[in-house]
């Protein structure tokens, strides 16, 4: 009877298990190890730092554009930001302490005016005037001056009622167009001739009415709009 003998195994499998054993191995050991090179990661980051942009971020101190930060204290444009406090441009902030462009702040701590009244923007407001009469004819008169400055004088119009293609509004609701002073007539008592312009600049107008002798008093009151 023969005795069966144990092989030996031969070189090729030996190779074969110890790369096995390796590449196995090499697996677990990287999926734990981590990268070592933190100098070249941080030189990286400040490289690409400059064309970033941050769009939802918390906080963004310095950032360039933060369209939807919480905080942005220095950022150039905050879209709608909830505070902007030095941004240039802060669209729907709602608190631009210093921003240079406010277009919907809520509040706006240290907002400069506006040099003129923009195009198509309107003001609002109303005149008032009442005198005793004298013994014979005379005036009464009022001032009518815009918040903002417009940036020519306006073309006056004084509506007794109804509406023009200039003014299309009312009393409660006074409108003008482009380049219009309207006033729209509320009241007038004691008057002598119609209500008229004099004094017409940039900055408001001068209103007033005629007034006959021998009444008590003379009134005239409205509410008016201008349209830069």
């Amino acid at each position: 009877m023969f005795k069966r003998r144990l092989r030996l195994p031969s070189p090729a499998l030996v190779i074969s298990m110890v790369a096995l054993s390796l590449v196995l191995g090499g697996t677990a050991v990287a999926a734990t190890a981590t990268h070592g090179d933190k100098k070249a990661d941080t030189k990286l980051i400040k490289k690409l730092a400059p064309t970033l942009s941050v769009k939802h971020a918390k906080t963004a101190n310095s950032a360039t554009n933060a369209t939807h930060a919480t905080s942005a204290d220095s950022a150039t444009n905050a879209t709608n930001a909830t505070n902007a406090t030095n941004a240039t441009n802060a669209t729907n902030a709602t608190n631009a302490t210093n921003a240079t462009h406010a277009t919907s702040a809520t509040s706006a701590s240290a907002a400069t005016s506006p040099g003129v009244l923009g195009s198509g923007q309107t003001e609002t407001g109303i005149v008032h005037a009442i005198a005793p009469q004298g013994g014979g004819a005379g005036f009464v008169g009022a001032a009518i001056s815009f918040t903002f400055p417009l940036a020519a004088a306006p073309a006056t119009h004084y509506i007794t009622s109804g509406t023009t293609a200039q003014c299309p509004g009312s009393v409660a609701n006074p409108t003008a167009t482009s380049g219009n002073l309207c006033v729209y007539q509320n009241a007038v008592v004691g008057g002598g001739g119609a209500v008229d312009f004099e004094f017409v600049t940039k900055f408001g107008a001068g209103i007033y009415l005629p007034t006959p002798a021998g009444t008590s008093y003379s009134l005239f009151e409205g509410s008016w709009a201008v349209t830069g």
